[in-house]
């Protein structure tokens, strides 16, 4: 697909326009799946249910070998919903696992609250573009986080 979301001549792995694209999700409530609930472009994004607590972890994810050459970013944009308790915020970061050892390598944390948003960017230098395996975001509760919300990702963007 071509760039439609001026991200600077890039192309657009995922808008979740047409359904789920091929991705899937682990440890999650419910999903994931298409919704119009919320998008940052077009009508949809891709929606995942958790249950936070403490150190629970979940991901969206798009798992198959998959070839990145040419790019040096990926980008994602994620919010989460305004229902659910958050505590001191639910971190998530996006990544990619390369290469025959899978070697993952993440965008670094950053922490939204109840209904926020953030727009992710993994610098794919140190990467094997020719050989992904998986790539999405990963979902970490906080120390005092309880209860269930949806989290979304939309856009996902190869650039440079």
């Amino acid at each position: 697909m071509s760039n439609n979301g001026g991200n600077g001549g890039g192309s657009v792995l995922a808008t979740f326009e047409a359904g789920t694209q091929g991705w899937s999700g682990t440890s999650l409530a419910g999903g994931p799946w298409s919704t119009t609930a919320w998008s940052s472009q077009g009508s949809r994004s891709l929606q995942g249910d958790i249950t936070m607590s403490a150190g629970s972890q979940h991901y969206l994810l798009k798992s198959g070998s998959t070839n990145f050459t040419g790019y040096t970013k990926l980008r994602a944009t994620v919010k989460g919903a305004s229902w659910g308790s958050y505590g001191s915020g639910l971190g998530v970061k996006l990544f990619v696992k390369h290469g025959s050892s899978y070697a993952w390598k993440d965008s670094g944390w950053v922490t939204i609250s109840a209904g926020g948003l953030a727009n992710l960017t993994l610098d794919l230098a140190g990467v094997n573009l020719a050989d992904i395996k998986e790539y999405g975001i990963q979902f970490i509760g906080a120390s005092n986080a309880s209860g269930t919300t949806a989290v979304y990702v939309d856009n996902v963007v190869l650039g440079n």
